[in-house]
């Protein structure tokens, strides 16, 4: 299904509820929409209604739900800024920055699964945490020289509880414990700048990139296991933008430059994943995925957005 355009510029990022209820789409015009799937219709639009310019949201580069804070929904902004919301209410809850954080645009943003803390990436070489509820910054994670575009926490597994894994535009992804700050180990692969990142609960991490590559990697061992290339199965002028993984973790989806999102699926099997399906439809750069769940079906759903302004909608058929 095609939502209709709503936005007035493109859609760049996407992110649905944890009950599949609702999804949330952020725009470069500076406002987000949530979606209600039981109604089917636009449930509210989230902007800074009759502020003074120097107080208006800038345009947005990130969403994400809080998992610990249903109500609560974060995006990122070019004018540097992390905003809150209460998308129940529709009540901005705060807007974080300034001298103790990011310094210039902020790309990604993720909530940690069982902690009162997020984690965003910004082009100032950057990423921070935070505690979300407080509104304060925990740690400062520097980056060497380059912007960071996206940013995970790996779960909540005691043994990883604590990890959060960054992509930066050096083609480098960095796993950082954010008690000391300290890198566990830097994973390469890419050519090009790094886009995408998502963790399943299986252990794995997707990367995906400028470059054309998917690259999966095990966090158990720091391994490389798999390297998908986008270009041989999509198009050879495709550049993948965000990943991510299923709920069930067995399919991967990407959002790729050339208007389309790939699926690949077998990531629970010892095998090579491989291309399921590509899904069509946009007329511009999909950048970005997120993965639900059918009430009724308990099949999965799947909502991209699109820098043709438009979000699509898909429903697995059982």
């Amino acid at each position: 299904k095609n939502f209709p355009n709503h936005h007035k510029a493109p859609v760049h990022s996407i992110a649905m509820s944890e009950d599949s209820s609702r999804f949330v789409t952020a725009s470069w015009d500076a406002t987000m929409h949530i979606f209600d799937l039981t109604r089917k219709e636009l449930d509210k639009t989230l902007r800074k209604q009759n502020a003074q310019k120097h107080e208006q949201m800038g345009g947005l580069y990130s969403v994400a739900f809080a998992k610990t804070a249903p109500e609560i929904v974060g995006c990122t902004s070019v004018d540097k800024y992390v905003y809150l919301w209460n998308h129940k209410t529709g009540q901005q809850i705060s807007k974080l920055g300034g001298e103790k954080g990011h310094q210039d645009e902020v790309n990604g943003i993720d909530f940690h699964n069982a902690q009162q803390v997020m984690a965003t990436a910004s082009d100032d070489h950057t990423a921070i945490i935070w505690d979300f509820a407080e509104g304060i910054p925990l740690r400062t994670l520097p980056h060497p020289g380059k912007p960071v575009y996206g940013v995970t926490f790996l779960g909540k597994d005691p043994e990883r509880q604590y990890y959060v894994a960054t992509c930066c535009f050096d083609q480098k992804t960095r796993i950082f414990d954010m008690r000391d700050k300290k890198v566990v180990t830097t994973l390469e692969g890419h050519s090009d700048d790094i886009i995408g990142i998502d963790y399943a609960a299986s252990g794995l991490l997707a990367t995906g990139s400028d470059d054309g590559l998917i690259l999966i990697y095990d966090t158990k061992m720091w391994k490389l296991l798999h390297r998908i290339d986008c270009k041989v199965d999509v198009s050879s002028e495709t550049e993948v933008k965000r990943v991510a993984f299923s709920r069930d973790g067995d399919t991967l989806a990407a959002a790729c430059s050339t208007g389309s999102v790939a699926l690949y699926s077998g990531f629970k099997s010892q095998e090579k994943p491989t291309l399921r399906q590509k899904l069509g439809g946009h007329t511009d750069c999909v950048f970005d995925v997120a993965w639900g769940v059918d009430a009724r079906s308990n099949g999965a759903l799947l909502v991209s957005a699109s820098h043709d302004k438009s979000v699509r909608f898909w429903k697995e058929r059982l």
